[in-house]
């Protein structure tokens, strides 16, 4: 005479993998991509037009250069984009 076993089920859980895709500092939208260039990095905002390019560092992945990328902007050494007014680019009301 033998006692029925009881059976656990195993919970699988999801692995953990770093984001690739950022916010932006400056405009808060979901959009900041880290792409590999031949010369390094480049972390660009695709809303705002934020970016900088990073020398290639050995041991730094994406999120490595997106943390850089923030501190520089928090610290005011990098700009936001000015957008061009309608009134200063090239209006072709010029008087001859």
């Amino acid at each position: 005479m033998g006692r029925r076993r009881k059976t656990r089920k195993v919970l699988l859980r999801p692995k953990k993998t770093l984001p690739k895709i950022f916010t932006c500092p400056h405009c808060g939208a979901q959009l900041v991509t880290v792409k590999k260039t031949e010369d390094g990095y480049l972390v660009v905002c695709g809303n705002c037009g934020l970016r900088h390019e990073f020398e290639e560092r050995p041991g730094w992945m994406p999120v490595d250069y997106y943390n850089a990328f923030v501190d520089l902007y928090l610290e005011g050494k990098i700009a936001p984009p000015e957008k061009a007014k309608s009134g200063e680019a090239g209006g072709g009301d010029e008087a001859l």
